[in-house]
């Protein structure tokens, strides 16, 4: 899972702060909701990436999506989202922000080729994405991996004690967890998630230009009518959608970050004109462009 107050990708690379071959962090809601608003935050949109993520929840509150499926976030759950597959998480808006834990999740980030020297045929393999462990360890050890999150620098030998901790960690999952793929997820639905990887990076990859539904639909060969159905039976969201939102989300960043014009950030994020985005960015958030950047520049 990536940084949630930043921009919505496709393909994400994990940077690891150590030599060792996994990143934690930790989520926490002074981070995640700007002036203890819980219309401020940003949903993490359909992205994948090669590492095996770990989600522990402390909080009721939010979803986690892993290849179309929605998995409602409960205090300590654990969410395994296996490596490719496709993802989103979307944030808590109901539960006021004084009720939250100061910390939501810890996320574990394992890389796939340090998985692939303990696992026999990996590839073949698939974790069930919710982990509902029968004993108190695996909580235990998230928690402690959580002290070492964000990049925090480690004392001599800590490195050892993370290894182990991660080493345990997968021992119980994979004793209680794995599951063959073919059995959890057919051959015809791991070709659609090929496909899906494939459009999701190429829309992250040209948001900026002039694509629509029906651009993209002909750049992978397919009509415009079964392209809207495909995605939209798959994602849960038409690709207009899907489209105007990652624009939207990118100009939120720029509003903040930079201090740009509507009409520059509208084109830089693919709107034809300042008017599109403005349209959209009210519908999609309740207030103008400029009424956000007022609002969160100081603050995100």
């Amino acid at each position: 899972m990536s940084d949630m107050q930043s921009k919505d990708i496709s393909y994400e690379v994990v940077h690891y702060h150590t030599e060792l071959p996994f990143k934690i962090l930790n989520v926490h809601k002074k981070d995640l909701y700007p002036n203890k608003d819980l219309s401020a935050v940003s949903d993490v949109l359909d992205h994948w990436h090669n590492e095996l993520e770990i989600v522990y929840s402390y909080s009721d509150d939010g979803e986690y999506f892993t290849d179309g499926i929605a998995h409602p976030l409960k205090k300590g759950l654990f969410i395994i989202v296996n490596t490719r597959s496709i993802h989103k998480v979307i944030s808590n808006r109901t539960t006021p922000y004084d009720k939250l834990p100061p910390t939501l999740t810890t996320v574990l980030q394992i890389s796939d080729s340090f998985l692939r020297n303990y696992i026999p045929n990996f590839d073949e393999l698939y974790f069930i994405p919710v982990f509902k462990p029968g004993e108190e360890r695996p909580a235990e050890i998230m928690k402690d991996l959580a002290q070492y999150a964000d990049g925090k620098p480690l004392t001599k030998y800590e490195n050892m004690r993370l290894l182990g901790l991660v080493h345990e960690l997968l021992y119980f999952i994979c004793k209680d967890d794995l599951s063959l793929k073919d059995t959890e997820m057919p051959e015809k639905s791991r070709k659609n998630a090929d496909i899906l990887r494939k459009i999701i990076s190429y829309t992250e990859e040209n948001y900026d230009g002039a694509i629509n539904e029906m651009s993209v639909a002909e750049t992978f060969g397919y009509s415009a009518s079964y392209f809207s159905r495909f995605f939209k039976s798959n994602m849960g969201i038409t690709y207009k959608e899907f489209l105007t939102r990652m624009r939207v989300n990118a100009a939120k960043d720029s509003l903040v970050q930079t201090q740009k014009s509507v009409l520059e950030i509208a084109m830089d994020c693919g709107f034809s004109d300042s008017r599109g985005l403005i349209n959209m960015f009210n519908k999609l958030e309740g207030i103008t462009p400029l009424q956000y950047r007022k609002k969160y520049a100081e603050t995100v």
